[in-house]
């Protein structure tokens, strides 16, 4: 009995043996074919571009122009380093930006700039500009004429109707006689067919007073 109990015995360890082989066998065989499922990251969905120069509207640019022209007003050292030429460079590239705006919006924004002193080459641009605009630009540029431009005192205060060294000793804010004189001889060149071309255009964005 002993004997066979013995063989018994032996036998179940056998096959318990033979059992976890083969099962790590196939663990082995099953873990080299299994590939787990990679799961792709949710594509996201990409955001609209802003249009270009969606920034950039009239308003905001006018701004732009007006605020730079405000500080640059009150700083008497610039026009004695190259702080001068680096602001006229400035604004030379920002109101050139209105000469392909010609919506509605951007011809208001364009023709209340009449008011403000843009220094030596920003007043040669925006007259190159006008005239470019031509006839479109008149309705905007005559309330002006007739009432004066206020906004710059309006807006920014009496400081800025006393003459500045940095602005060729002009004040910032123009009095209604010299918004007069400028949009009259304005709009009589533009009645007048007068143009600006693109090399002339090119002419007056790529350099600064000297």
């Amino acid at each position: 009995m002993r004997l066979v109990s013995s063989a018994v015995r032996l036998l179940v360890v056998i096959s318990l043996l033979l059992l976890v082989g083969i099962s790590a066998v196939l663990a082995r065989s099953w873990s080299y074919h299994y590939h787990p499922e990679i799961l792709e990251p949710t594509p996201t969905l990409p955001t609209k571009a802003a249009p270009s120069g969606q920034s950039s509207t009239p308003k905001l640019l006018k701004r732009a122009i007006v605020s730079d022209l405000a500080i640059f007003a009150q700083d008497q050292s610039l026009q004695r380093n190259t702080g001068y030429s680096d602001h006229m460079k400035y604004e030379t590239s920002r109101l050139s930006l209105f000469d392909s705006m010609n919506s509605s919006e951007a011809l208001s924004a364009f023709a209340s700039l009449s008011g403000y002193y843009l220094g030596a080459s920003g007043e040669k641009l925006y007259r190159c500009l006008a005239l470019r605009k031509g006839r479109a630009l008149e309705p905007y540029l005559e309330p002006y004429l007739r009432g004066g431009n206020p906004e710059c005192v309006n807006e920014l205060g009496q400081d800025f109707t006393k003459p500045s060294e940095s602005l060729d000793g002009y004040t910032l804010c123009s009095t209604s006689q010299q918004v007069e004189k400028r949009l009259t001889e304005l709009i009589a060149e533009i009645e007048a067919g007068k143009s600006c071309t693109d090399s002339d255009l090119a002419q007056l964005t790529g350099g600064v007073r000297k």
